[in-house]
This record gives structure tokens, C-alpha cells and sequence, in this order.
């Protein structure tokens, strides 16, 4: 089956279910109504043995353990809470996934959760909200799992076409994290940097990991309406696209997508067999994709991974 952009995650599923009978995948961001509930709700179909899902509020992911328990009383559903905004949250849900995995390993883990384009704040270690959130909280909890030997064959990291900028903008602020303390601050810039250090994340791990025969990818689950746009303003969203035309020379404004369009790409990068001699890669419509505009993003993968090393006060030699 040729998978693109109108391919749904329950047809990824289905053509795959061989590998998600039995499995383990945790899900950060699982919200009902996004993508990450959606990839849930698709996997649950095919009788994984384990749904994890990690999020900061119990309350919001409730109704989708409830309603995966209903649907499918054998697969095995917890929630983890997880603040990604906090390194110490971070650190003690691997403590806690540990304790529910009893032994067992995530065979996927899907680092999902994201904040976009919202106004200026730090997060309680004093990091710019979306770089803090979107990755280094992720670079923090992929890495802990990964030292923890708890992931045995794939990590998904959930990027966007934000990411697809020219990379003297797009990584700019590694010049300067804080953005002058808010006063050079562009939520459109500071989105696209945290997005372009997932796909820095995903490149510099497929490389570390790759004798260990773990795969990792990035990619763009495409233009889908949830709860991520709640700051998207018709300025901000104005901001966007005239960044994105400045910034993309190939940018086209993106056709929507519905939410099961929307998990398909993740859902082909946690289970297609086809994919893994392509650990790295940046996915878009369930194929991997080198977008010219990325030239020159793998200059800054080393100091992206050094600079989270720092941030979060470790080093993860794997």
C-alpha cells in the first residue's frame, strides 16, 4: 500500500498490526483531540499489550484511558504524569514508567507532546517555554529512558514544517536562548528553533544508537486543527506565513488535514519495517523527505545535543 497525505493512522495500523500485537509504545501529550490521542486510539485497535501515556494532567487524559479500557478491556492502559517543562518532572516519570513497564521495555516510544507560538515564559528551570517543552524536555526523557535501557526499537519524535526554514533563522537563538530576556522575542522564531532541535535530536540519536539497532525519526504529522493552535491568533498566524515565505523559498500554506490524516505519518514512523535503513530521517505524508531549505540544518546537530547536555546538566555518552 502506497502511504501519503490522505493515509489515516487506522490504515497505517492495520497494514502493520503484526507489529503493534503485544508491544509496548509510550505516547507523551496524549490530549484528547490531538494527534498523540489519536495515535492511541489507532494502536489500541491492533491489541498492543501496553499503552503508556504521559502527560502533565491526569484529569485531560482520563476520558481516553477510559474510553481505550471500554474499547479494548485487554490492552493495558496508565497514565504517567510527566511535566515537560520541569527537569525534575521529568526525571521522576522515569521512575514511575519504570515501575509500570515491571520489567518489560517500550518497543516505541513517541515523543508527541508540544506547545506552539505562545507569548514569552520560562519554564521553572528558567528555559524559554516552547525550546523547554518541545525539546529539551523530550532530549531529557528520551535519553533517561534510553541510559535506563528501557527502549527497544524505535523513538518517533513529533517535529513540524516550522522546521522548515532557512537554518540561519531557524537556528538562530543558540546564539542567545533567552531571546534578550524576552526583549528580542518571536514565538514564531521560538517555535521553529524548538521543532528544528527535534529534528537535531532525532539525527544526533540515530547516530548514537545506531550499534545499538534502535531507530529514531523526525517528522511533520501536517496541518491539523487541535489545541495546539490555541495561541494562534490571526496576527500571530500572519507572522507565520510571511516568515515562512521569507524563510522556505518552496513554501506552499499546507492543505488541512483531519486528525487520523494527522497520526498517520507517526504511526508509519513507529511501526513501517521499509523505514529503518532511513533512522534520521525527517518524515512528511508517511515518506521520508528532504526538504532543500533542511541544507545545512546537520551543521548544528553536535552543538544542539551539546547544549541540552548542558542545560540539563548531563551527558549521555551512548
Amino acid at each position: 500500500m502506497a502511504f501519503g497525505f490522505a493515509t489515516t493512522g487506522d490504515e497505517v495500523v492495520e497494514a502493520f498490526k503484526d507489529r503493534v500485537i503485544g508491544k509496548t509504545f509510550l505516547i507523551t501529550g496524549p490530549t484528547p483531540g490531538g494527534i498523540g490521542a489519536e495515535t492511541a486510539l489507532s494502536l489500541a485497535k491492533a491489541d498492543p499489550k501496553r499503552l503508556i501515556l504521559a502527560g502533565r494532567s491526569q484529569q485531560k487524559i482520563q476520558p481516553l484511558v477510559e474510553q481505550i479500557q471500554k474499547e479494548k478491556p485487554n490492552v493495558e492502559v496508565s497514565f504517567v504524569q510527566v511535566d515537560l517543562a520541569s527537569l525534575s518532572s521529568v526525571r521522576k516519570s522515569v521512575d514511575r514508567i519504570n515501575s509500570v513497564l515491571a520489567g518489560d521495555k517500550i518497543d516505541v516510544l513517541i515523543l508527541n507532546a508540544a506547545i506552539m507560538a505562545c507569548p514569552y515564559a520560562l519554564t521553572v528551570d528558567g528555559f524559554e517555554s516552547q525550546f523547554g517543552t518541545n525539546h529539551l524536555g523530550h532530549f531529557l526523557l528520551g535519553n533517561l529512558l534510553l541510559r535506563g535501557d528501557l527502549v527497544r526499537s524505535r523513538i518517533v519524535v513529533v517535529s513540524s514544517s516550522a522546521s522548515e526554514r532557512k537554518a540561519d533563522y531557524a537556528f538562530a537563538p543558540l546564539k542567545d536562548i533567552s531571546y534578550d530576556h524576552d526583549k528580542k522575542y518571536d514565538p514564531v522564531q521560538a517555535y521553529t528553533f524548538s521543532k528544528s532541535c527535534n529534528n537535531m535530536y532525532a539525527r544526533r540519536l540515530a547516530r548514537e544508537l545506531k550499534p545499538k539497532g534502535i531507530v529514531v525519526f523526525s517528522l511533520n504529522p501536517g496541518s491539523i486543527i487541535t489545541n495546539l493552535q490555541s495561541y494562534m491568533t490571526e496576527e500571530v498566524r500572519n507572522l507565520a506565513i510571511e516568515a515562512a515565505k521569507r524563510e522556505n523559498p518552496e513554501f506552499e500554506v499546507p492543505v488541512r488535514k483531519t486528525l487520523q490524516q494527522g497520526a498517520s505519518t507517526q504511526l508509519c514512523a513507529a511501526l513501517d519495517p521499509s523505514l529503518e535503513p532511513e533512522s534520521g530521517a525527517y518524515l512528511d505524508h508517511c515518506q521520508v523527505k528532504e526538504p532543500a531549505v533542511h541544507d545545512g540544518h546537520a551543521a548544528f546537530a553536535d552543538q544542539v545535543w551539546e547544549l541540552s547536555e548542558q542545560l540539563v546538566g548531563e551527558k549521555f555518552p551512548f
